[in-house]
């Protein structure tokens, strides 16, 4: 696949303040979030945010999977590549902090502010080592095809090579994820996007449809490769043949589509639909891991960085082995000052 050398990333999202805390068995049952899992919230659910501020240690991180993405490739890149979001938050306390923090780690933030819901939060529910979202989108649902043809958005698109977009992009409107993935070609960059979680597959299956054409990078974790298969009728579990079966579904791009799977500890495999290839995940201790939130949103994050930097796939999948690795050993999407890793 062809690189696109030091290049300025671009990514959108559904920004979401994370609202983030260690909780029992029982706060699970209470509010029925199934292990591991990410769901948008139900009218029943609502609760579970003041609920979550009033657990011991609960913090607040600038978060929205996107968004976790862009503030690790800003970490991982350094000066090297700017990075630039787009979303709709209000103009609100927790508005405020996701966006101060955000700009204050390097991630340009350009937003859209709407009076007509607060900003989005997601419920992180830390249960043991697991993590499991339940996101209020609430205004990044009001993001508007106003704020993607905006003279400050259009500037950033001809601007970028590096196009990312969640899966969570397709629960507001596919014509913005259209646009901006139309755009990316236009200008002579890649287009990616992450399958997100299994939901996404399941019901905004349609949406999916009409964008997979113009991903030229698809990414996901097994799960949800997974639930791709049985979506596609691909007819079969084994993650390489996944992975190359989705790399051969039609495509729009001048050249092959790579697909990216994590696995959590086991190898990360990439593939184009002719060949595959897998690197191998470092080992991290049982006893170091912290919290998994995130893990998935930074390993993009530092595969960005590296593609940015001109660098192989394979490298690419260790730097983003590395930052999820990292993100790991950590309460929620944080990490120390600098990076030890070398793109």
């Amino acid at each position: 696949m062809e690189r696109t050398g030091s290049a300025p990333i671009y990514v959108q999202c559904n920004p979401l303040l994370d609202i983030s805390a260690h909780v029992d068995e029982a706060f699970m049952k209470k509010y029925d979030v199934q292990p591991a899992s990410a769901a948008l919230c139900s009218e029943e659910q609502k609760p579970i945010y003041a609920d979550l501020e009033n657990q011991k240690d609960v913090c607040y991180i600038p978060g929205g999977s996107g968004l976790n993405t862009a503030r690790v490739a800003k970490w991982m890149s350094g000066k090297k590549a700017p990075v630039t979001y787009v979303g709709c938050i209000a103009d609100d306390k927790y508005g405020g902090i996701l966006k101060s923090s955000a700009e204050k780690e390097g991630v340009t933030m350009n937003l859209e502010y709407t009076e007509k819901e607060a900003t989005g939060t997601c419920a992180v529910c830390i249960n043991g080592k697991e993590r499991s979202l339940v996101a209020n989108l609430a205004a990044a649902n009001c993001i508007s095809g106003k704020h993607i043809a905006s003279p400050a958005v259009q500037a950033s698109i001809n601007g970028s090579k590096i196009f990312y977009l969640t899966g969570f992009t397709l629960t507001i409107n596919v014509e913005y994820v259209l646009t901006v993935a139309k755009a990316a070609h236009a200008v002579g960059g890649l287009f990616m996007m992450n399958l997100s979680a299994p939901f996404i597959i399941q019901f905004f299956g349609e949406q999916l449809k009409q964008v997979l054409p113009y991903v030229d990078i698809i990414f996901s974790n097994e799960d949800e490769a997974a639930a791709f298969s049985e979506a596609q009728g691909f007819g079969t579990k084994d993650i390489k043949e996944i992975a190359q079966k989705a790399a051969a579904l039609p495509h729009e791009g001048p050249k092959d589509r790579l697909v990216v799977f994590t696995q959590g500890k086991d190898a990360t495999i990439f593939a184009t639909k002719d060949k595959v290839e897998e690197v191998v995940v470092p080992a991290i201790a049982a006893e170091k891991i912290v919290d998994t939130n995130g893990a998935g949103d930074s390993f993009v994050g530092g595969f960005l960085a590296a593609l940015a930097a001109d660098k192989p796939i394979a490298r690419c999948c260790e730097a983003g082995n590395y930052a999820a690795g990292v993100i790991i050993q950590h309460d929620g999407c944080t990490f120390p000052a600098t990076p030890d890793f070398t793109i």
